[in-house]
């Protein structure tokens, strides 16, 4: 396997035509050789970027060029996202709390700080290019809902903010942990969001859309390759130090990942000309499946994934 070594250390400028599956490349090469909590914490001191650096104004004129129809299938699409990095960001705190171990913890407050940046950069994104203009970043979130599908809004919102409300009672609690760090990191960023950010990045490149997103959305999912690294190598430790937390990730996969899986299914309406354009509609299921597999499989875990009840189209 062949890694791009520029990834880790490219600047925002350079992530707009870095191709996704680079980034994804490096999170499968951190499988192979887990990283410490420490290093993960250096990794996140030497990728550090800015949301106020990106300069939206090639996006913004791309923009003013789109019908509204293909605007609205836009803000369809990064609605979830924009909502999903919210929503993490004030799940987070609790987590944070109920790490047993210190290097666990200083790398935790990294992500937090990570999630708050996503946020600012789509609030950016919705505000300053898609035009949407709701008041404080409540209302725009309050916006954004209305575009995510019920499994999508189920379990970034409903699901994990339970989560995170039961992990805040009881933060001593380490089966409560290992299903909250399953759900966060493994189903939520290692599954749902991974693929998502893949087909939706793809999609902006094939066409030369919005680089200055494409710059800023990169830098995002290479942050996140971190936080599924992490999620992978506390579960792999837990479950070495007791294998009855094999049982905990089970039971959560059972639970929160056919969910998450079915949320990146595609809009009934969009798969006929998808087909046409010679395009899987289900890519992202696909894959979103297949990164599943992968982590569980390093965490040490002989653990069945969800099927995909998929129709018995031909793909090309």
């Amino acid at each position: 396997m062949s890694i791009d070594l520029s990834v880790p250390a490219a600047s925002l400028r350079q992530l707009e035509q870095t191709p996704i599956d680079s980034v994804l490349r490096v999170i499968d090469e951190g499988l192979i050789h887990l990283p410490s909590y420490r290093e993960l914490y250096y990794r996140w001191e030497r990728q550090h970027w800015q949301a106020q650096d990106i300069d939206f104004t090639p996006d913004i004129l791309q923009w003013r060029h789109m019908t509204e129809d293909e605007q609205l299938d836009f803000i369809r699409v990064t609605a979830s996202f924009f909502q999903g990095e919210a929503s993490v960001t004030d799940a987070l705190a609790p987590y944070v709390m109920a790490m047993p171990d210190e290097e666990m913890r200083f790398y935790a407050t990294t992500q937090l700080v990570d999630e708050s940046r996503h946020t600012i950069f789509f609030d950016r994104f919705f505000r300053e290019v898609l035009q949407v203009n709701e008041g404080k970043i409540e209302e725009m979130l309050l916006f954004a809902q209305q575009f995510m599908n019920t499994s999508a809004r189920m379990i970034l919102i409903d699901m994990l903010m339970d989560m995170a409300q039961r992990l805040r009672a009881d933060l001593q609690n380490r089966e409560l942990l290992v299903e909250g760090v399953t759900l966060y990191h493994i189903v939520l960023e290692g599954t749902m969001a991974l693929a998502g950010q893949r087909q939706l990045l793809e999609q902006c490149r094939r066409k030369n859309l919005f680089p200055a997103f494409r710059g800023g959305f990169t830098a995002v999912a290479r942050d996140e390759s971190r936080h599924v690294i992490f999620g992978v190598r506390l579960l792999r430790d837990f479950t070495q130090e007791d294998n009855a937390y094999a049982h905990v990730v089970q039971r959560a996969i059972d639970m929160y990942a056919p969910i998450a899986l079915d949320a990146l299914a595609p809009l009934d309406a969009a798969i006929p000309l998808m087909l046409s354009q010679r395009q899987d509609p289900w890519a992202a299921q696909r894959y979103g499946q297949e990164s599943l597999r992968k982590k569980l499989k390093v965490i040490g875990l002989d653990i069945e994934v969800p099927a995909l009840a998929l129709p018995d189209v031909p793909v090309f």
